[in-house]
């Protein structure tokens, strides 16, 4: 969906739109200033057709990726529930529910604002986060595993097979069954590209861990490899 192509600041009234992409999918917005936005699985943006005065806000539920065009005196504003995200024009990550907000800075400085008297800035590399009730924390990440969905892969870092196998049958649309709990004690680290089929993502996680699985008509049985 592309809304470029007009007048992107304007001082009259303008109206608003609302993108809600489901499990299983995503989707890719150019805003009328040139921005891109890459919406992840079960997120939701609200955006104005055209900007208004001298700023340019979107609201967001969920997870998205923006490439912000550059504006010096139209600063771009990211709001979540619990923080806006304020830039100029960089490439960042934003992964924002009820009760936590993360940034994922990949290019550019972004400043992130709890309220006027608490914020931080980070830099590329870096991610900011924040919880309900908690301050903001700032770490060194590898900013491949927030943005790996974007360039359709699977990306986990120290994640167990439960919450990955989780992710993975909401995107292909299908259920699971671990039937041996001290299968759910295993970790990952690993991108996977996201297969047409099912079954190649499965292998590859197989490969590398103690399991095995079966397909049947009511969905995918993880069992012990013996």
């Amino acid at each position: 969906l592309n809304y470029s192509g007009i007048d992107s600041i304007v001082d009259n009234k303008v109206e608003y739109h609302r993108i809600v992409v489901p499990r299983g999918g995503e989707y890719n917005l150019k805003l009328a200033d040139g921005t891109d936005v890459w919406m992840f699985a079960d997120s939701e943006i609200r955006f104005p057709t055209r900007f208004k005065g001298n700023k340019r806000e979107v609201y967001l539920e969920g997870e998205a990726y923006f490439e912000v065009e550059k504006d010096s005196l139209h600063p771009f504003i990211v709001k979540t529930k619990l923080a806006h995200i304020h830039v100029l024009g960089t490439s960042f990550n934003v992964n924002a529910t009820d009760s936590s907000c993360v940034t994922t800075l990949v290019e550019g400085c972004v400043r992130m604002k709890k309220d006027d008297k608490d914020s931080v800035i980070i830099v590329p590399g870096e991610q900011a986060s924040i919880m309900v009730g908690k301050e903001f924390n700032v770490a060194v990440v590898d900013t491949r595993y927030s943005i790996a969905w974007k360039e359709n892969k699977f990306a986990f870092r120290d994640v167990g097979l439960k919450n990955i196998l989780n992710e993975v049958m909401s995107w292909y649309g299908q259920t699971v069954y671990i039937r041996d709990s001290d299968l759910e004690k295993i970790r990952y680290t690993t991108i996977v590209t996201k297969y047409p089929s099912i079954e190649r993502v499965l292998d590859i996680l197989a490969a590398v861990g103690d399991f095995r699985y079966i397909k049947d008509d009511k969905g995918v049985i993880i069992i012990i490899k013996r």
